[in-house]
């Protein structure tokens, strides 16, 4: 009987520290757990944010070459978005991995040999004379398949032009991607010339604000103009100033979209070519017919659908042939 409880004894420890452990596992793992968020209105802040945060620090900024100190014209600011934006990169490696895929399907095209070999050993006791002796046998064998499709109702031929549309794809998705880059850079560049102007000709209207303001304070204090016209030359200056407020904040709005298009942060500073150096043609040779019908044949997007269109019917043939 002692000999009992001292067993049942040590068996409740063994539940207890069973239980224990059990208990702080599971808390270890809820704490570990990605977790939603216990209401809508809070963030969600998940394991490795902080990593991820590091590393998007770390990221495109020492990567993005450019002189700091140089005037870039239009020309220039597009070859630099096209080399540094990462949409360009990234919709480059989706036409390569494609390309890549299509390179696969044309492989069923030839056959394929596959090798093994294998090894064994065997060992027994023979009976010899008098006694058992051990006796060790080496196998080694090679076997060669061969294996090739001949015919499969075009089921290859589905897969294999599914993949070049696919492929085909890919690629006008990659123009179309320097077409829309092309796109942002010079709608941030005109913009940002805009706002150039508009802030010379704000600085303007503020100094004939100005002018004409100390001009009324100087017929006052004379005795030749009243109050009124002064408080009106004070708020034609007011509102020049708020004017000229608008449009710096205008262009620095604008420095930014360049700074994002060309696939930077939008703090850097970049010094583009004005607008007084620009050469405007005094004519377009193309009339809106001729240009439409060229961007109809030429736009990348457009060509993208019709090889969407040509994977699909690709597509249905392997249906068919299944």
């Amino acid at each position: 009987m002692p000999r009992r409880s001292i067993f049942r004894s040590g068996d409740a420890r063994a539940a207890v520290r069973a239980a224990i452990v059990l208990i702080l596992s599971r808390g270890a793992s809820l704490a570990l757990a990605q977790r939603a968020p216990v209401s809508p209105d809070q963030p969600w802040h998940g394991l490795g944010e902080a990593r991820i945060e590091a590393d998007a620090r770390d990221l495109s900024e020492s990567r993005f070459n450019f002189d700091p100190e140089k005037t870039y014209s239009l020309p220039e600011l597009i070859d630099l978005a096209e080399s540094q934006n990462s949409d360009t990169r990234a919709a480059w490696e989706r036409a390569r991995a494609q390309a890549a895929a299509w390179g696969v399907a044309r492989s069923e095209l030839y056959p394929t040999l596959a090798a093994a070999a294998l090894a064994g050993v065997d060992r027994d006791q023979v009976y010899l004379t008098e006694s058992f002796y051990r006796q060790t046998i080496g196998d080694f064998q090679v076997a060669l398949n061969l294996n090739y499709t001949i015919f499969d109702f075009g089921a290859r031929a589905g897969r294999i032009d599914a993949a070049k549309a696919e492929s085909l794809a890919s690629n006008f998705a990659f123009n179309d991607t320097h077409r829309e880059v092309i796109y942002r850079v010079e709608q941030a560049y005109y913009q940002l010339l805009n706002a150039s102007g508009q802030e010379g000709a704000a600085r303007a209207n503020l100094s004939n604000a100005e002018t004409v303001q100390q001009a009324a304070e100087e017929r006052l204090n004379n005795g030749l103009a009243t109050l009124p016209d002064v408080l009106e030359a004070r708020s034609a200056t007011a509102q020049a100033e708020y004017e000229l407020q608008a449009v710096l904040g205008a262009e620095e709005i604008a420095y930014g979209n360049l700074a994002t298009a060309l696939g930077t942060v939008p703090q850097t500073a970049i010094h583009v070519q004005p607008l007084q150096e620009l050469t405007i043609p005094n004519a377009i040779d193309d009339n809106v017919n001729s240009a439409m019908d060229r961007a109809l044949a030429q736009r990348p997007d457009l060509l993208q659908r019709v090889a969407d269109l040509q994977a699909a019917k690709a597509e249905v043939k392997q249906a068919r042939a299944a």
